[in-house]
């Protein structure tokens, strides 16, 4: 998993045209950002024909401007708890400026009881601010799930009821770490229902627009705070 990681991050370098062993900067050039996106699969770019450039953090480092290093660290099919050790160690060594944390969606759908994912978020974001005290950090909940395809098989009233216990989980981590709540639920701007169009024809992903609303409502709510 950990080469995985090591193998994504190269790649993502190459797609910004950054280069991670070059310290010099053109004189009165603003200095870098850097920005690491903790993720899985919808972080990667699955659900497009290009993911190494068609996803949501590629989409938020090109909306935050043009000196951003972006270190995309998204491995499909990751969930919190091997989050942990597989992807951030790699993100406190590349002692990020900005951090971004999707991973709820596939903990949910393989029924990750949801305490053990609320210890598992609160010891990321303590050890992320442990390491990085003045990198900024903004956490997405679960949006509405029972509009995708996937889950069209689950039952319904226990998916909300689940979808609904993560957020609360979520959202209590981010008030007591003082981060930043990026709400991708239907009443914060993700609506799947109002806009089929953002999902991919896997009928899991986000499609491309998809992709580009994720960043949208990451850059909104950085913007904010």
């Amino acid at each position: 998993m950990l080469c995985l990681c090591t193998l994504i991050l190269s790649a993502c370098e190459q797609a910004t045209g950054a280069n991670p062993g070059s310290s010099a900067q053109p004189q009165g050039r603003t200095s870098t950002l850097t920005y690491v996106a903790i993720g899985a699969s919808d972080s990667f770019g699955m659900g497009t024909s290009d993911p190494y450039t068609e996803n949501w953090p590629t989409d938020l480092a090109t909306l935050l401007g043009p000196h951003v290093h972006l270190i995309n660290l998204g491995v499909p099919g990751m969930t919190m708890h091997p989050a942990l050790t597989a992807e951030l160690p790699i993100a406190i060594d590349a002692h990020p400026d900005l951090i971004t944390i999707w991973l709820a969606v596939n903990d949910l759908a393989i029924n990750v009881p949801v305490n053990s994912y609320s210890r598992d978020l609160n010891t990321m974001l303590s050890r992320l601010q442990a390491a990085a005290p003045h990198a900024r950090i903004a956490v997405g909940n679960v949006p509405d799930l029972t509009s995708l395809p996937f889950f069209a098989t689950y039952n319904q009233v226990t998916l909300r009821q689940q979808i609904k216990a993560y957020n609360a989980v979520i959202a209590s981590a981010v008030q007591r770490h003082h981060v930043i709540l990026v709400d991708l639920s239907t009443n914060g701007g993700y609506n799947l229902r109002e806009f089929p169009q953002y999902i991919s024809s896997d009928g899991l992903h986000p499609s491309a627009a998809g992709y580009f609303q994720l960043a949208e409502l990451f850059f909104q709510a950085l913007e904010k705070k």
